[in-house]
């Protein structure tokens, strides 16, 4: 299943977004075979290892910025790398952007008929959700071999994505098999389109494993699928204004810093049809709320509340 992590941002119909800042120095390529690999955002970047094991991996998210971050892993066609969205797509998603930020929709949407037909061969495999500033997220995926970009498209007051900005890394999954295996789960989360989340009402606080079903997958009118994001909702907090942050439809939402009464603690972005995903959390006694990025969720019952005792 496809998600157009550049089609993420929509005004009225579809509005679109992408690219990244070239580093100026290229870091030497390392590699890792640790089954949990690290993370770590510092602003706007990810550093972790270049190269990683196929199979399942766990992935621990070091948010050390004040904003709320998350990472989507996009699988890339054969023979595209970082290089082509740099020379191939960021120029023409910046052109679209820039029409759009001034109101431009037709003009912004005829830039992007000039995005490359490769494009549409990408496929998400999941990452870890929405995560506030300065915490840390758990996500376990299962990656098949090959290149994949790293990416992160929580926008700016002004609608500019943070992967304008920096957060963009190439990651090469390799043909070694990891040796991590696939993780239980303490409790199980179902998400579909046409049942929207599924969960139960009430569970006792504690330190879990969760997992996420990816029953089916669709491309939504933001052109995304839907995820799975954990949120502790603080005293007074209300769920209209969550639903609204979280909303890709509108330029201006999903945008930092986040609302200061919800507390990010991340999830399992999307991923295709059948697939699974696991994320560990902590949690205290309060209200909770798992809700997936897609437009018009409470409707398509992709908010879903729930109480720890």
């Amino acid at each position: 299943m496809k998600k157009n992590l550049f089609f993420t941002i929509t005004l009225g119909s579809f509005m679109i977004f992408s690219c990244s800042k070239k580093e100026e120095k290229e870091a030497p390529v390392t590699e890792s075979n640790d089954p949990v690999i690290e993370v770590v955002t510092n602003a706007m970047d990810f550093q972790m290892e270049d190269s990683i094991p196929s199979g399942w991996n766990t992935f621990r998210y070091v948010n050390k910025s004040n904003e709320a971050h998350f990472f989507v892993l996009e699988k890339l066609p054969d023979g595209i790398r970082l290089l082509n969205y740099e020379n191939e797509l960021i120029p023409v998603f910046k052109e679209g952007f820039d029409f759009m930020k001034l109101g431009n929709m037709e003009e912004g949407m005829k830039a992007f008929e000039k995005i490359p037909q490769w494009f549409g061969g990408v496929v998400n495999h999941g990452g870890v959700g929405i995560l506030s500033g300065n915490s840390v997220g758990e996500t376990t995926l299962f990656l098949d071999p090959g290149v994949y970009a790293m990416e992160c498209y929580i926008r700016m007051p002004d609608g500019t994505p943070h992967v304008f900005l920096g957060m963009l890394k190439e990651v090469i999954v390799t043909d070694e098999a990891s040796e991590l295996v696939e993780p239980q789960a303490d409790y199980n989360i179902s998400i579909s389109s046409t049942e929207g989340i599924q969960f139960q009402d009430s569970i006792t606080a504690g330190n879990f494993q969760f997992g996420v079903e990816f029953e089916d997958q669709q491309l939504y009118e933001h052109f995304a699928g839907h995820d799975v994001n954990l949120v502790k909702l603080q005293e007074g907090a209300s769920l209209d204004s969550l639903v609204a942050w979280i909303n890709p439809s509108n330029m201006f939402a999903l945008s930092s810093p986040e609302p200061k009464e919800f507390v990010f603690m991340g999830g399992t972005e999307d991923m295709p049809a059948g697939k699974k995903g696991y994320f560990k959390a902590e949690l205290a006694p309060g209200n909770y709320v798992l809700i997936s990025e897609v437009p018009d969720a409470l409707n398509r019952k992709m908010v879903y509340s729930f109480k720890v005792y």
